[in-house]
C-alpha cells in the first residue's frame, strides 16, 4: 500500500503567497492524498483566495498562531488517516519534485525516522538556520554548514516547519504540537520533543523549497514588538524545559533575546523595553499563551 500523505498549510491574510503554495503542492511529482489549509481568522477568507483549487479550508474562529493552526490541520490529517503529514507556510513554495526526493529517502533511512525536511531558500541564497544542531546541555544552536547541504541526507536536530514531513506514527506516539507557544519556536520544541522519545530528524538537502519573506519581515527592521516577544519569550522556555542546565541554557536565550531588543528598530522606547522585559519573564516562568492583553 502507498503511504497517504497530507500537507498542511496555516495562513493569515497572505493570499498571493498562499495561492503560490497551493499550487506548489499541487505540482508535486509524488500524489498528495490532500491539502488541508488552517486559515487563522484572517480578514482576507482563504476560501475566496483559493476558489477552484482543490483543497479543504478549516477557517478557526479566532487567530490561533502557527502553533494552534498547525495543531488543527495536523488533528484533521490524523483523523483522515494519513501516514505522513507535510507541514507548510503559507508563503513557502516547494519545487515540484521536493515531496518525492524526501521520500525517497527513506529506504536508505532508520526506522525510526520520525521527520524530514528539505532545503530553504530566501532571498536568493540558502537559508541554513531552517535546519540547527541543538546542544542539549546548554542550548547553543548552530546551523548545519554548508558543505553538508552536498550530502544525500544528513541528521540533524531541530528544524522549522517550512516543508517538515513528519511520521503519523511519531505524531501519535509523542503528540501534537503545544498551542500555547502561538508563534515562533514551536516547530523547536516538537523537534526537540521528537528527539527525546528516540525519533531522528533528517535534512534531504535535494529537497528544495522557496520561501518567499520579505525583506521587512526580518525582525532587526522593525521594533521590538509581538513576533520579536515570541522568539524571545519561547526561545527561554524552550531551553529551560529541555536541557540539562536549563538555568544556564535559559540564561543563553535570554543573552539572545538582549541582542534581538538591541538590534530592533527604536529599541529604548517604552512600549519596546515593555515587550522586551515582559519576554524574558514570561520565558522565564514557562507563561505561555497569546500575546498578553491579546487573550481574548
Amino acid at each position: 500500500m502507498e503511504a497517504r500523505i497530507r500537507a498542511v498549510v496555516v495562513t493569515r491574510d497572505r493570499p498571493i503567497e498562499l495561492r503560490k503554495a497551493i499550487e506548489g503542492l499541487l505540482a508535486q511529482t509524488a500524489p498528495l492524498d490532500g491539502i488541508i489549509v488552517v486559515d487563522n481568522a484572517g480578514d482576507i477568507p482563504a476560501s475566496a483566495t483559493l476558489a477552484g483549487l482543490p483543497a479543504e479550508i478549516i477557517r478557526s474562529p479566532g487567530n490561533l498562531g502557527g502553533a494552534g493552526g498547525f495543531r488543527t490541520g495536523m488533528e484533521r490529517a490524523l483523523e483522515y488517516g494519513a501516514d505522513w503529514i507535510w507541514l507548510m507556510d503559507d508563503d513557502a513554495i516547494p519545487d515540484a519534485g521536493a515531496l518525492s526526493r524526501l521520500f525517497d529517502s527513506l529506504a536508505d533511512l532508520p526506522p525510526n525516522t520520525g521527520a524530514l525536511c528539505g532545503a530553504v531558500t530566501e532571498y536568493g541564497r540558502l537559508a541554513r538556520r531552517h535546519r540547527r544542531y541543538f546542544n542539549e546541555a546548554f542550548g547553543i544552536e548552530c546551523s548545519v554548514p554548508k558543505r553538508l547541504y552536498d550530502e544525500p541526507w544528513v541528521e540533524i536536530c531541530t528544524a522549522s516547519f517550512v516543508g517538515f514531513l513528519v511520521s503519523a506514527v511519531a505524531v501519535k506516539s509523542i503528540g501534537l504540537p503545544e498551542a500555547e507557544f502561538f508563534l515562533s519556536y514551536d516547530d523547536t520544541e516538537y523537534s526537540l520533543r521528537l528527539k527525546q522519545a528516540g525519533w531522528r530528524t533528517f535534512l534531504i538537502p535535494g529537497s528544495h523549497i522557496v520561501h518567499l519573506r520579505p525583506a521587512n519581515s526580518r525582525m532587526r527592521v522593525n521594533p521590538f514588538g509581538q513576533k520579536h516577544y515570541y522568539n524571545v519569550r519561547n526561545r527561554i522556555a524552550v531551553r529551560r524545559r529541555f536541557c540539562k542546565f536549563p538555568m544556564i541554557a535559559a540564561l543563553d536565550g535570554a543573552i539572545f533575546g538582549i541582542l534581538i531588543w538591541l538590534l530592533s528598530r527604536k529599541p529604548f522606547s517604552l512600549c519596546s523595553f515593555g515587550t522586551f522585559r515582559r519576554a524574558l519573564m514570561d520565558g522565564w516562568q514557562e507563561r505561555l499563551g497569546p500575546f498578553p492583553g491579546d487573550e481574548g
